[in-house]
């Protein structure tokens, strides 16, 4: 998987493509005899489907979203750890987990997290000062999603613990700080898919190709030969995006590809392809500060599982999570847009969940298969 970054102002493309080594090919000298026509069948392009991974839980959320902030706050050449293990001085046999930690130029920073109903209280932050200690850790930071009692607030001021909020901002707020950012999902959408096939003998092989296109591997091998396509002609440009746009691509797949116990010898893929936009909504705009203080950090959360976009001033973080993405049958997610009114340095681009964007949602495609004969002239 590769990412490919392509920058005008204000706006920026993150591709989600997957490189796909293929060739395009012709089919001179060889001749297709069909064998079935007008078949249509529900294709995918992917792996059969996993067990679902147990959900995370919510602090285990929260404290990701931590580390996500303080890998953007953190200088160059800081490491920035989520649920580290940590040997203890005094026992270094015996490790102890820390929700986030920090290493930098000799330092150790401790980051503990707690996501409350309640504003935490002195008894968390007599914790953190005792862990501090224990562990010879250059500072300590307790970030509380509800706050902090008063009390906690005078015992970590004389203790220097460092107290952090991820509180969210009003309308208001959200507005005068002006630097909201949108994101939107481009994909390519077909329509009207003819798949051939050109195999090798003369047997019937219908059973064969019921039992294994629906997850073969050429599926993936024709949709991504037709993103690359698209791509490079061009076809996500304000002037294209709304058009409907017909195509035909050939492949050749490598020679292990087979079907039915025989080897394909080309494949192709002709049908309607247009671009979909999907505008992923951001209902939650936090700010990451000390009580009192201005925030260190903005973050916008979107309506994409995990998905957030980290601010400290113009620089910006990004982090796309389509683990739980759905699409419309016949879908293929190519590319992430954020734009915004300002301009932004974008120094991180994350994208997690991939394996979902290689399993395209099966849909009607009319099936087309040839028998391939070797020319004896």
């Amino acid at each position: 998987m590769t990412t490919r970054v392509t920058t005008r102002k204000r706006t920026k493309t993150h591709s989600v493509a997957e490189p796909m080594g293929t060739k395009t090919v012709t089919t001179a000298g060889r001749a297709a005899r069909p064998t079935k026509q007008g078949t249509n069948v529900r294709l995918s392009t992917g792996q059969p489907p996993r067990r679902k991974k147990r959900a995370a839980k919510k602090s285990d959320l929260f404290e990701q979203r931590i580390h996500r902030i303080h890998e953007l706050l953190e200088e160059s050449g800081a490491a920035v750890t989520w649920n580290d293990r940590v040997p203890d001085p005094d026992n270094p046999s015996q490790l102890r987990q820390i929700d986030v930690t920090v290493k930098r130029a000799g330092l150790f920073v401790l980051i503990e997290c707690r996501l409350h109903r309640k504003p935490q209280g002195v008894k968390w932050i007599e914790e953190l000062i005792g862990r501090r200690i224990s562990l010879r850790a250059a500072e300590v930071i307790a970030v509380s999603s509800s706050g902090f009692s008063k009390g906690a607030k005078v015992k970590a001021a004389q203790h220097r613990v460092q107290l952090r909020n991820l509180r969210e901002l009003s309308d208001p707020e959200i507005l005068e700080w002006g630097r909201s950012v949108t994101l939107s999902l481009l994909c390519y959408q077909y329509s009207e898919l003819t798949l051939s096939l050109l195999v090798d003998g003369d047997g019937e092989i219908d059973s064969a190709v019921a039992n294994e296109l629906p997850l073969h591997p050429i599926n993936r091998l024709l949709f991504n030969a037709a993103a690359d396509y698209f791509t490079a002609e061009g076809l996500i440009t304000p002037r294209k995006i709304d058009q409907e746009t017909r195509f035909g691509i050939e492949i050749e797949p490598p020679a292990d590809i087979r079907i039915g116990g025989r080897r394909i010898r080309s494949a192709g893929l002709d049908g309607k392809a247009s671009v979909l936009v999907l505008s992923v909504c951001c209902p939650v705009v936090e700010a990451y500060a000390a009580p009192a203080s201005a925030p260190a950090a903005i973050v916008e959360r979107f309506e994409l599982g995990e998905t957030s976009i980290v601010h400290e001033g113009e620089r910006v973080a990004i982090f796309v999570d389509v683990s739980v993405l759905e699409l419309p049958p016949l879908c293929q997610c190519q590319f992430v847009r954020t734009a915004g009114d300002q301009e932004m340095d974008c120094v991180s681009f994350s994208l997690v969940g991939v394996e979902k964007l290689f399993v395209i949602r099966p849909g009607p495609i009319n099936l087309r298969i040839g028998a391939f004969r070797q020319d004896r002239s």
